[in-house]
C-alpha cells in the first residue's frame, strides 16, 4: 500500500503507523478512524498534541461505547494511544 495522505499530519502518520502494524484503517467521519485486525476493533479519535482535548461528545460517546467493551483511544503524535475509559475524568482527555 503506498502512504495514506489525510487531512492533518496527525492523521497522515497515524494511519501509516497503524497501516504498517497490520490494521485495516477506515475514515469515515466519526470516530476519525475505526481499526480493525482479525477480530480486534477500535476506535481512534486523532488530535495534534497531547494538549488537544476530545470534544465533550466526542467523549461522552467513546466512555460510553467503552463502557460497553469497545476499546476507544485518543492518538497523539507526541503520546500515542491513551485509552478512552469510563473512568477518566474529561479534562484529562
Amino acid at each position: 500500500m503506498t502512504e495514506w495522505r489525510g487531512k492533518n499530519k496527525a492523521e497522515t502518520e497515524f494511519v501509516n503507523m497503524a497501516v504498517k502494524n497490520g490494521w485495516e484503517v477506515t475514515k469515515r467521519g466519526w470516530p476519525d478512524f475505526v481499526c480493525y485486525k482479525g477480530r480486534q476493533l477500535v476506535l481512534v479519535e486523532v488530535k495534534k498534541a497531547k494538549t488537544s482535548h476530545l470534544k465533550r461528545q466526542q467523549y461522552r460517546l467513546m466512555q460510553a461505547l467503552s463502557k460497553r467493551g469497545i476499546e476507544c483511544y485518543k492518538w497523539t503524535p507526541d503520546i500515542g494511544m491513551v485509552p478512552v475509559s469510563p473512568a477518566k475524568d474529561i479534562k484529562e482527555l
